[in-house]
């Protein structure tokens, strides 16, 4: 029986693997580079639906531009606002501009946060949280001064949503006028002294403005809110008695972090059993 020359097996074993592999390195195919995004919308005539006077055409190309939720429809809105319309008709394009949530939007809805109109006014205010536009806290700033109880209601929540620390001093002015938002956004916003000036209200102004802004401070990290301070603002709830007070040390315990102090957490549970916050050493 003839010898082959393994190099001649060699090379007939190469060709071999070839033909059974599914695909040569020649044949792979392809990655093909992702086609651009388009939009969903119709944009040409949406915009002629807006700009055609009619307000039930506007109407539905607004709710077809909220309900696809597509950043390229914004900038119709914001043409629409910039033209003008009924108040209905304003009110709609300026919910969907929240809807959308566009930071760009903000140049568009801030002059509205001043309207004359109150309910445009308020929805101004409510979009321009949504988009969280760098224009956002200035505008709810002023609007934090206005006489409109909700107005400065939801101007107050956005500052704390948005966490616009420059606006403390503010939120402190409005607590006096019933402002449990404004309370709610401090929780979040005060750093140490200010924070001392929040629990030093505790007794001097309505409880049921002043909880909402309890819990937060409660679960804020040390480098914020100091550890004895948060004990001196447990033991004081403590002393209170009441259910209201009890209920939100309850739900700072339900709430604690895993990683928050110890110390903190213990004082709270030693507050819901009756005893100081601080255990006395002997």
């Amino acid at each position: 029986m003839p010898v082959r020359n393994p190099r001649h097996l060699i090379i007939l074993a190469a060709l071999a693997l070839a033909a059974t592999s599914p695909l040569s390195v020649s044949a792979a195919p392809k990655a093909e580079k992702p086609a651009p995004a388009r939009s969903k919308l119709d944009l040409p005539s949406l915009q002629k639906a807006l700009e055609s006077g009619d307000e039930s055409q506007a109407a539905a190309a607004l709710d077809t531009i909220a309900k696809s939720g597509e950043p390229s429809g914004a900038a119709l809105v914001e043409q629409l606002l910039a033209r003008g319309a009924s108040v209905t008709l304003l009110s709609r394009a300026i919910e969907t501009l929240g809807i959308l949530a566009q930071p760009s939007s903000g140049a568009a809805l801030a002059p509205y946060a001043q309207h004359r109109t109150p309910e445009l006014r308020r929805s101004a205010l409510r979009a321009l949280i949504a988009t969280k536009s760098p224009l956002a806290g200035d505008a709810l700033r002023r609007a934090l001064h206005g006489n409109d109880p909700s107005q400065r209601a939801i101007a107050a929540r956005g500052l704390g949503e948005l966490n616009v620390r420059a606006a403390v001093p503010e939120l402190f002015s409005v607590l006096p006028k019933d402002v449990a938002e404004a309370a709610q956004s401090l929780g979040v916003l005060c750093v140490r002294a200010e924070c001392e000036k929040f629990t030093e209200l505790l007794g001097r102004l309505r409880f049921e403005v002043m909880e909402s802004g309890i819990v937060p401070i409660l679960l804020r990290p040390q480098a914020d809110v100091p550890d004895e301070l948060k004990l001196k603002l447990i033991e004081r709830l403590r002393r209170m008695a009441t259910q209201p007070a009890n209920q939100l040390l309850q739900t700072a315990l339900a709430k604690f972090p895993s990683d928050g102090s110890p110390k903190v957490k213990q004082g709270i549970e030693r507050a819901l059993k009756g005893y100081s916050a601080v255990e006395e050493s002997k």
